[in-house]
């Protein structure tokens, strides 16, 4: 073989040779990148694992030194215990679903005509509306429950689902409107004028157009909004005082006593809580996803 091709050889694969190391050094990345990515995965995750866990062993387990990281029996006494009629969870389970849901639905109502009109009509009304709703996020929920509390009373609304409903609006309403302005911003409007021509009114054209197109943000927006009311405390402790409407979030509350806490109970309907929170996040995680993505990228 000639010089000049033993050169040509060697220059036809150095380029092979510095592929492979590059797709080598990016393999290696991802495979610590995915690694980093687990491991703080796996410390969120932790608390949920412990909860349930510790509503599954009994209470010579729970309080064993060292801890038992895997419970050694399961026990399965303080769900029965927890679900009994001492602690009302089974008519807070139905007061939660009915708040949750009702807040779901009066957020999507309200929130999806006043995002359209926020992205449309840009003038100083619109930029003065998501500037109060974006300083409205920033309240604490402790600070707007009293003065929610003197108004709904004035109103003969405590001790209703309305007011319970009403508040956790004021919480969900400011981040849907604020999450599907965008949406709303980047629809082309020759489709909205097109839909005019055909008839069309501006209800009606959001109703049967944009919103199977802006699918996964309207489910994105629903998913949070129910999440939100299902997991909401403040609110409803403070407008709530009888045991018939509160949610389980307060009846949570009902086990922590003065002079001590039952541990498992307490996991146990903590458990419950958080069961539907991870199903609908499992179930609807590619809505969620695409919805935020689409949310963080458009203008």
């Amino acid at each position: 073989m000639s010089v000049a091709q033993t050169r040509k050889r060697d220059a036809s694969t150095r380029p092979t040779l510095a592929l492979s190391a590059r797709e080598k050094r990016e393999r290696s990345t991802r495979m610590v990148k995915s690694g980093f990515a687990w491991l703080i995965a796996a410390v969120y995750l932790f608390p949920v694992y412990w909860m349930v866990t510790t509503s599954l062993k009994d209470r010579a387990e729970t309080f064993a030194s060292p801890p038992h990281l895997v419970p050694h029996s399961v026990a399965l006494d303080s769900y029965r215990s927890a679900f009994s009629l001492e602690y009302g969870v089974w008519t807070a389970l139905g007061n939660s679903f009915v708040i949750a849901l009702g807040t779901l639905v009066l957020t999507l109502v309200v929130a999806v005509p006043a995002a359209y009109a926020v992205a449309r009509f840009r003038d100083v009304v619109s930029t003065s509306m998501m500037v109060l709703l974006t300083v409205v996020q920033l309240l604490p929920a402790i600070a707007i429950s009293i003065p929610m509390f003197v108004m709904f009373r004035q109103m003969e609304l405590i001790n209703t689902y309305v007011s319970i409903i009403i508040a956790d609006l004021s919480v969900t309403l400011p981040f849907a409107v604020i999450l599907l302005r965008p949406y709303f911003k980047q629809f082309p409007y020759e489709v909205e004028e097109a839909a005019k021509l055909d008839g069309l009114g501006s209800i009606s054209t959001i109703i049967r157009i944009i919103i199977p197109t802006i699918r996964p943000g309207v489910v994105m927006i629903g998913s949070f909004a129910f999440l939100m009311a299902w997991g909401e405390f403040t609110f409803a402790l403070t407008l709530s005082t009888q045991q018939e409407i509160q949610p389980l979030t307060v009846a949570l509350n009902r086990l922590i006593g003065q002079y001590g806490t039952n541990w498992n109970q307490l996991m146990a309907v903590a458990t419950l809580i958080a069961t539907p929170v991870l199903a609908i996040f499992i179930a609807l995680q590619r809505y969620i996803v695409a919805g935020l993505a689409g949310g963080a990228t458009k203008g």
